[in-house]
């Protein structure tokens, strides 16, 4: 009798950023680039020292060098949809962050280690065929940025999107908790209980973040996030940002709730956000080897807490993932491929 193969190691929650030299592709407003988060992660990351003409090259060719290079079997590059006014068209001006869907698309053919996590602003007059396609062409996750996006997932009008989604068997990620990183429409739309909506249609939803709030924030809807986890079981909180210094005591909190909560705590690091090393010496040590790659980084310090030894690979079943063929549900099998030679 043989043992299961392991399951792969996934980061479900990661970024990518376009300068904006291709504004089809996707761009950061000018607003945004002269931000002071953003210049400090473009100097943390060493951008300038990446191949490349321009900064989005620089960009792409660092997430595909260090994901290539990392522990993780894979890793869901999320795209970023664009502001859209009430009527459904969109709303460039508003609009600070912005990743075409098929940007992050050919990014995933061009690395089988990359899965496509989509993103679409359900205001968007096609948002219905948006998803369609995007599942279509192998999207299994798709963002809701909630708080940038100016999306309250509470809205009746929604219906139609979450219904479809439930029925395609897509996963609706949605930003909870205060964000920092970005114009925000309303911070009021990243509390979880915002996501009864999208739930009572029966697909798997995930709070990203987990409701989670930096130190300084007014509010704290990790509360929240518990509550919701116990009435429904079709949700799932990430991990993303909870190793960064300004949320140091949320991995802490998280670890010490119900082993039936913590069995739907996924892995995700909010790449390139980079995981901050100084609250976590007593757990890696001065010098981790990992310490060369963020990623690596990122999962070392997560699984030194106790959120059970398949807390990296649980999004791999909930994208589909099935341990004993390693394939991806279609049409996502180049996946299939890398997952079932990775060492």
């Amino acid at each position: 009798m043989h043992d299961a193969p392991p399951q792969p190691t996934i980061d479900c929650h990661t970024h990518v950023f376009c300068w904006g030299e291709n504004p089809d592709d996707g761009y950061l407003s000018q607003k945004t680039r002269r931000a002071w988060l953003t210049r400090l992660i473009m100097y943390l990351t060493g951008l300038k020292h990446e191949a490349g003409d321009s900064i989005s090259e620089k960009i792409r060719s660092r997430l595909l060098r260090q994901v290539r290079t990392s522990r993780l079997d894979a890793a869901v590059v999320l795209a970023q949809d664009a502001v859209y006014r009430e009527d459904g068209s969109r709303n460039d001006d508003a609009t600070h962050f912005y990743v075409s869907n098929d940007y992050v698309l050919q990014l995933a053919e061009e690395c089988p280690q990359i899965l496509a996590g989509c993103s679409i602003n359900p205001v968007r007059r096609d948002a219905l065929l948006e998803l369609e396609r995007c599942y279509a062409a192998g999207a299994r996750l798709i963002k809701v940025h909630t708080a940038i996006q100016g999306v309250d997932p509470g809205l009746a009008r929604f219906n139609s999107f979450y219904k479809l989604a439930a029925e395609l068997g897509v996963v609706l990620m949605f930003h909870t908790g205060y964000e920092h990183s970005c114009t925000v429409i309303s911070q009021q739309f990243t509390d979880p209980k915002r996501l009864e909506r999208p739930l009572d249609f029966g697909g798997n939803v995930i709070a990203a973040h987990c409701g989670t709030c930096a130190f300084f924030d007014r509010e704290d809807y990790y509360p929240n996030f518990v509550e919701m986890m116990h009435l429904y079981d079709n949700l799932y909180g990430d991990t993303a940002v909870m190793a960064s210094s300004v949320r140091w005591t949320a991995l802490k909190k998280l670890s010490l709730e119900s082993d039936s909560l913590k069995s739907r705590i996924l892995h995700g690091s909010d790449y390139p956000l980079p995981p901050g090393r100084l609250p976590y010496l007593k757990r890696t040590g001065l010098f981790p080897p990992e310490r060369q790659n963020p990623l690596d980084l990122d999962l070392r310090i997560k699984q030194s807490f106790n959120f059970g030894p398949q807390y990296a690979s649980r999004a791999a079943e909930l994208l589909g993932l099935r341990a004993e063929e390693k394939t991806v549900t279609q049409p996502t099998t180049r996946f299939a491929a890398t997952v079932g030679s990775a060492s």
